[in-house]
């Protein structure tokens, strides 16, 4: 569960001292400052799927993308710090650097893996600032709760379009990096009966 950790504002510097140090992830928004927890073995467990499924389709590709997972902290405006569950960027990152702990300031593709805890603010604050960031073409929710997966995409004039996929062999087509991933490839090794179908 994200929950701020002070009732005090922080600044950025603060913000990014703090991390550094930590052991623990924080995200920072607008002075607040929330902690990271621990993700269930089934969010992990998506995330590696997805993650795993775009590396093997990347790594032989021209288009120099790499696959990064909840470790890479992502800038979406200036005063607000995220974590993706996935991100992947593609030609020269551009970095910012704070001692030796590096900021993607350039993701192309990111991917929330929605929790109960993080749900709100996942489709909230931060994906009102994703939809903001000029190098992203494509934004995912994926429910661990039941067979969901929501993928925006940026047109052409700036707006966004959402679709739905709900059938495991359906197929997404993530067309800004000439890859692939079928819905059942995303849930591969989940508890599928346990999972409401919708």
């Amino acid at each position: 569960m994200r929950n701020a950790i002070s009732q005090r504002s922080y600044s950025v510097d603060e913000y990014l001292a703090l991390d550094h140090k930590a052991k623990d992830r924080h995200e920072f928004m607008d002075g607040d400052v929330f902690l990271m927890a621990g993700a269930s073995r089934r969010h992990s467990r998506i995330s590696s799927n997805i993650g795993g499924e775009l590396f093997g389709q990347l790594k032989n590709k021209k288009n120099n993308c790499e696959v990064h997972y909840g470790d890479l902290r992502l800038k979406v405006r200036p005063t607000h710090y995220v974590y993706g569950d996935v991100s992947i960027f593609c030609g020269e990152p551009e970095l910012e650097v704070y001692k030796e702990t590096e900021t993607l300031l350039n993701p192309k593709i990111v991917f929330e893996v929605l929790s109960k805890s993080t749900e709100a603010r996942d489709r909230g604050a931060k994906a009102e600032d994703y939809r903001q960031l000029p190098s992203l073409t494509d934004y995912f929710f994926v429910s661990q709760s039941k067979m969901l997966v929501e993928h925006y995409t940026r047109q052409k004039d700036g707006s966004w379009n959402l679709v739905e996929f709900r059938d495991p062999s359906a197929s997404i087509e993530l067309l800004s990096i000439g890859c692939k991933l079928s819905v059942a490839d995303i849930y591969h090794g989940i508890d599928l009966p346990k999972l409401r179908l919708v």
